[in-house]
């Protein structure tokens, strides 16, 4: 009798272990659930908690220059809009390890958004793309009201950051992870013509993947030329011209130069962003304000 009460205490224990690491992410990110998340939810909720990865702060050069072969940044074949090379130094911040798929998506967001409007068992895995930005704004604020986390699109220089691989950086690599773009990044050369499921490839230096390739990123920062003096957790400008917002990282249809970690692009907010998905930035209870314009 006393062994099978042992026996159905160490049942019970191992229950309660197996509940608490359910709940409770390797991260330490509690989520806190609304009456109303569905089980489908919390699972893609608590996928996002446990991916996000520490990004320890510092100052880098941002950006890249055509002029001085000697100078920090230098690329011969780069354009004017990824110049001036510029300082910038960041904070602290955490970061999702992968592009967020079309499960996650869909879970959250429901049938009838985004481009495609639905998924299926066998896309589930691919990045979520073609959303417009107030669906974006829509699945922050679900997320917040389903677990209490607060996630935030990436600043563009946080972007480019994490992408060069944060302190750890190879100031060599023109991409995300390497110097030969087939190695970690789907592009219009090893892609087929269309996305693939998330982390399949090569990760940079910190374990993040698909930062050259795959689906494009949306960064929080509406898009303006860069300024020539050093930044301190820049944010970007609060107007300019149309209100664009930036986008990073090239997608499955890019050649090598779209790809590079310090490529720039835009597109609008009010339309469907085609080939352009998210990878978000966890936002800690203590920061004051979640960067979303």
């Amino acid at each position: 009798m006393k062994s099978k009460a042992i026996l159905l205490l160490g049942c019970l224990a191992m229950a309660a272990c197996t509940k608490t690491e359910i709940e409770q992410p390797a991260t330490g990110i509690k989520p806190v659930w609304a009456p109303d998340a569905t089980a489908a939810q919390r699972q893609s909720i608590r996928k996002m908690a446990e991916d996000i990865v520490k990004v320890v702060g510092g100052t880098y050069y941002m950006g890249v220059q055509h002029t001085f072969p000697a100078s920090p940044g230098f690329d011969s074949t780069t354009w004017y809009e990824q110049t001036p090379v510029h300082i910038v130094t960041l904070s602290t911040f955490a970061i999702g390890r992968y592009e967020i798929s079309r499960k996650q998506w869909f879970d959250i967001m429901g049938d009838g958004t985004g481009m495609d409007g639905h998924y299926t068992i066998e896309t589930a895995n691919l990045p979520m793309e073609g959303m417009r930005r107030n669906e974006v704004d829509t699945f922050l604020a679900r997320i917040e009201h389903l677990s209490g986390l607060r996630f935030r699109l990436p600043t563009e220089s946080e972007w480019e950051y994490a992408a060069r691989g944060g302190v750890e950086r190879t100031e060599g690599d023109r991409f995300s992870g390497g110097y030969h773009l087939d190695e970690v990044g789907w592009n219009s050369h090893n892609s087929g013509g269309e996305p693939h499921d998330v982390g399949q490839l090569k990760a940079n230096n910190l374990g993040l993947y698909d930062m050259s390739g795959n689906v494009a990123e949306l960064c929080s920062d509406i898009y303006a030329p860069y300024p020539a003096e050093a930044q301190f957790d820049p944010r970007g400008p609060s107007h300019w011209e149309d209100d664009n917002l930036v986008v990073r990282g090239g997608h499955y249809m890019s050649n090598d130069q779209h790809c590079r970690v310090y490529y720039r692009s835009q597109a609008s907010a009010d339309y469907p962003m085609n080939y352009i998905g998210l990878r978000l930035v966890y936002v800690p209870k203590n920061e004051k304000q979640s960067i979303t314009k």
